[in-house]
């Protein structure tokens, strides 16, 4: 029988039980939201890890942060001031390991999920977030990414074995 998390406590004993607490070196995520409010609320669910989340509001300032930083996942709102969350991901999916990309949005239908991952993304999450829908999407996010370096030869980056024990 699966655990289910009852309160604030309990979701952060999960969240650094299995994500760790500061275990990635550089950015582990780039939070691409229009809004600060959804912003400030996926990170207020994984803030007791600690992580280094690169907030950016517009697609092309997701876009530089994934650059810059290669992190391993990116949440992305679905419309920006110059574009929608496709135009983010055109461009992710392209780069050598691209980082996994989850959508959050409060239109969430099967037809946008199966949009998401015919195109290679890897999950979609319903506006307002809801704690453990987002630990159990990001934790599994980062084992698929974590599984991919490994498959491709890729070196993890350093700490990344924190994250993922199980």
């Amino acid at each position: 029988m699966e655990h289910v998390m009852t309160t604030a406590e309990d979701r952060q004993e999960w969240l650094l039980k299995h994500m760790g607490k500061g275990a990635v070196g550089r950015a582990a995520m780039v939070a691409a939201f229009e809004r600060d409010e959804d912003q400030g609320e996926l990170e207020q669910i994984i803030g007791p890890c600690e992580w280094k989340v690169i907030r950016s509001g517009t697609c092309a300032a997701a876009i530089d942060a994934v650059e810059r930083s290669e992190p391993q996942i990116v949440v992305s709102g679905r419309t920006f001031p110059d574009g929608e969350w496709k135009d983010i991901w055109d461009r992710l999916r392209a780069r050598p390991n691209p980082p996994m990309f989850i959508l959050a949005s409060r239109l969430a239908n099967e037809s946008l999920w199966s949009e998401v991952l015919n195109l290679g993304g890897y999950d979609l999450l319903l506006k307002p977030l809801h704690p453990e829908e987002v630990v159990r999407t990001i934790h599994g996010a980062l084992m698929a990414w974590r599984n991919a370096q490994a498959r491709d030869g890729g070196h993890l980056p350093l700490g990344a074995t924190h994250c993922l024990e199980h």
